[in-house]
């Protein structure tokens, strides 16, 4: 949430510039995007990315040095070494990480609500405002267990899928 404010907020506050008309926004595919949006999206991309990147260094370094030593001894290149030995290895070691924070990512957008993006529990929250019914709070959070359900069984049978050597 604090990543949020500081790319919606802290711009604005250094006079390094401010966002476009606060609810317009640019135009893309013939559409506006709220600037709300925009700058909700921008801090998730980047925590979100530093998250990854951290997860695909670790799968990468997680691989023996004895499976670089054999593919120099059978005369791979180092593209080939990567993309034909490691990379198959690599995948199946990050599923369980990436998973954990694709998973958490989708409960995440929620907090975009605090810089006024019109999301899931944004209108829930206003439908009950508006109609004073609790329900479509009730409803949103079923839909948040739902899909986030749905994704885990997804992974889990993904997971299952490349665990091939496992008994």
């Amino acid at each position: 949430m604090l990543q949020i404010f500081v790319v919606f907020y802290l711009p604005g506050l250094l006079n390094l510039f401010t966002w476009p008309m606060m609810n317009t926004g640019w135009k893309w595919f013939d559409d506006t995007i709220s600037t709300r949006f925009l700058a909700a999206l921008v801090a998730f991309i980047i925590n979100y990315a530093a998250y990854f990147s951290e997860i695909y260094r670790g799968g990468i370094e997680s691989i023996s040095k004895g499976q670089y030593e054999a593919c120099q001894v059978l005369g791979l290149t180092k593209s080939q070494t990567f993309f034909k030995v490691v990379l198959m290895q690599v995948v199946k070691r990050i599923i369980p990480p990436m998973s954990n924070e694709i998973i958490t990512l989708v409960k995440d957008t929620s907090l975009a609500n605090t810089i006024g993006v019109v999301e899931l529990m944004f209108e829930g929250k206003t439908f009950m405002l508006t109609n004073g019914l609790i329900w479509p709070i009730f409803y949103a959070g079923a839909f948040y267990l739902i899909f986030v359900g749905a994704l885990t069984l997804l992974f889990n049978w993904l997971e299952k899928k490349l665990s091939y050597y496992k008994v």
